[in-house]
């Protein structure tokens, strides 16, 4: 990993710009009122996002455009795969709780194509499904550091 993800997917705004981004291309002004924060704000985020390779960016007049790029999610997936035992009767899991997809997805000619819509929303699940597990592990690491934190204070 060139860009640490963990530090990018541990900021609050950032996954729930990702999140925002699973189903469709958003504009700037439509992360700001989904997120409800400024659109600086969202600006400095989605720049983050852009470096580590999680967003795309599509120009399109004077508007951006994003969208997620799952795939970086990939080794963050395996590597919390191996830290959290795999939630029962989750699709899509393989033995080592590491979520599969089905396949790649082009969004163009989407609609003609009903494969391609059943492709695209199970790559969504998938990336859904993954920052929700992220969001359980930094959870629990957050819970851990509080009380170490605790302990050493006594």
């Amino acid at each position: 990993m060139a860009t640490d993800l963990f530090s990018v997917l541990s900021d609050p705004t950032r996954r729930a710009l990702l999140l925002n981004l699973v189903d469709q291309e958003r504009s700037v002004g439509d992360l700001v009122e989904a997120v409800g924060v400024s659109q600086p704000t969202v600006s400095k985020h989605l720049k983050v996002l852009r470096d580590a390779d999680l967003a795309r960016t599509r120009v399109q007049g004077q508007r951006r455009f994003y969208a997620l790029n799952p795939e970086p999610l990939r080794e963050v997936d395996e590597f919390v795969a191996r830290l959290l035992p795999a939630p029962a009767g989750l699709e899509g899991a393989d033995a080592g709780g590491a979520l599969t997809t089905v396949g790649e997805t082009q969004t163009s000619g989407m609609d003609d194509d009903p494969q391609s819509k059943r492709t695209h929303n199970t790559v969504g699940r998938t990336v859904e499904q993954g920052l929700e597990r992220a969001q359980e592990f930094f959870d629990r690491l957050s819970k851990q550091n509080k009380q170490r934190r605790g302990r050493r204070s006594k």
